[in-house]
């Protein structure tokens, strides 16, 4: 029985200079009429269609499944296209070394507020979508704090005996969504909140890099 170790995306893995906030505005835009959409909107820790309905409430307007389908397609194809310059996808430090670490001594999965789609784009344009056989999106909980819940489903839906889920990521919600699903977490200071904001959100672990704290994450994984 292995354990489960669930990586966010942005801030945690890598940066993209702002292409998925860029990405959704051009398709806002596109599709809605609704210039700067995601001005004011918090983004970091949030999951896509969260944003998307909080976008539309802004602008006085509903939001539903079909919506967030037609503007993930607009979207999908606008990442695409920002992350093509390979200068705009920075891979944070002690993230190869770290997935190296865990290889055949962990389940290694995703654990991210993105769609599908834009998880893939942006860990492809980074080299590194093909390190994660599945993951947990968007698409599977719209509430952050549904994801660890998902991540266990699909974990059994494939067959997988887990041990113990850890999470790992680079805000307060990734802590509070770690809690909510009964995983423990380690918060990562290379994203969207401050070393403080993340030491009061009281994380398992709370590491400046993936690389100063290697060591820490993999005795915390295997060690239990």
């Amino acid at each position: 029985m292995l354990p489960l170790v669930l990586f966010d995306i942005d801030g945690t893995l890598l940066r993209t200079r702002g292409a998925g906030r860029q990405a959704l505005d051009v398709a806002f835009l596109a599709l809605h009429g609704w210039a700067d959409a995601t001005e004011g909107v918090h983004v970091a820790g949030s999951t896509d269609d969260a944003i998307c309905r909080d976008v539309a409430a802004r602008f006085g307007a509903s939001w539903g499944a079909q919506k967030s389908e037609a503007l993930r397609a607009v979207y999908s194809t606008e990442l695409v296209r920002l992350l093509a310059p390979p200068e705009r996808t920075e891979v944070l430090p002690g993230v190869a070394a770290l997935l190296d670490a865990l290889s055949g001594r962990a389940h290694i999965a995703l654990l991210t507020g993105n769609w599908r789609s834009g998880a893939e784009a942006k860990l492809g344009a980074a080299g590194l979508w093909e390190r994660f056989e599945w993951g947990v999106y968007s698409e599977d909980a719209w509430e952050r704090d549904g994801l660890v819940p998902a991540a266990r489903l699909a974990a059994e839906a494939r067959g997988l005996v887990v041990g113990e889920v850890i999470v790992i990521g680079d805000t307060v919600a990734d802590v509070r969504c770690a809690r909510a699903g009964a995983a423990r977490v380690v918060a990562v200071e290379t994203g969207f909140c401050s070393p403080t904001d993340l030491a009061l959100a009281r994380p398992d672990l709370q590491v400046t890099t993936l690389a100063d704290g290697l060591g820490w994450v993999v005795a915390m994984v295997v060690g239990g």
